[in-house]
């Protein structure tokens, strides 16, 4: 096989250097470059490797993929978001002064088409303040201590579709006193398409906003 050495390649028409290779290695390109001929794409595309052995092409920039959800009172026996749209592979679930009318602590839980699942979680959820810590588990949903009525909790559960149906969850909630920390994991039945802030009793919630952020 034969070898081309090129310092530069020239317009004839002009005299210009319109591609000039190096002695350090560099191409220098003078006007547009296209691929498979003159194909420029289009104004904001970028450039999108096909993978080893293939050519690029130009595509368009993806849009923000983070989708916040619609704000609502935490209220009655559950806050439940709906609606979920297939394919998505992180969920943030926020609480802001979520208090509860008795000492239950939270659960977060989730589902499919055929409705929210309240078994098979692995779960396990600690608290802290200044004089003790306390632990318990759940496999009712991911459990999250409220520290009782008297209190607000304010911070955020992270669940993130780890393969599959399985998903794997981590949360850390503040409130006046306490430091509270869960994380757990569950398999649904099929592809999620709910989520919900729930109690571990009869208590229903009395005061806060929640929200949720999901990422396709």
């Amino acid at each position: 096989m034969s070898t081309i050495k090129v310092t530069n390649l020239r317009n004839e028409s002009s005299g210009t250097n319109n591609l000039v290779l190096t002695s350090g290695g560099d191409t220098q390109i003078t006007g547009a470059l296209g691929l498979g001929g003159a194909t420029y794409g289009t104004s904001g595309q970028v450039l999108t490797s096909a993978g080893s052995g293939s050519t690029p092409t130009w595509a368009d920039v993806s849009a923000s993929n983070l989708t916040r959800g619609t704000e609502v009172s935490a209220t009655g026996s559950s806050v439940l978001f709906s609606s979920i749209p297939s394919g998505v592979r992180r969920i943030t679930l926020i609480l802001d002064s979520v208090s509860l009318s008795g000492a239950d602590n939270l659960l977060v839980q989730i589902g499919d088409s055929g409705g929210l699942e309240t078994t098979g979680y692995v779960s396990r959820a600690q608290y802290m303040d200044n004089s003790s810590t306390g632990a318990s588990t759940s496999t009712s949903g991911f459990l999250h201590w409220s520290s009782g009525s008297a209190f607000a909790s304010r911070g955020t559960f992270v669940l993130v579709n780890m393969s599959g149906n399985k998903w794997v969850s981590t949360g850390i909630t503040t409130n006046d006193s306490v430091t509270n920390l869960s994380s757990g994991v569950k398999t649904l039945s099929g592809t999620l398409t709910q989520i919900a802030l729930d109690t571990t009793g009869t208590n229903s919630f009395d005061g806060g906003n929640v929200n949720i952020f999901y990422e396709v």
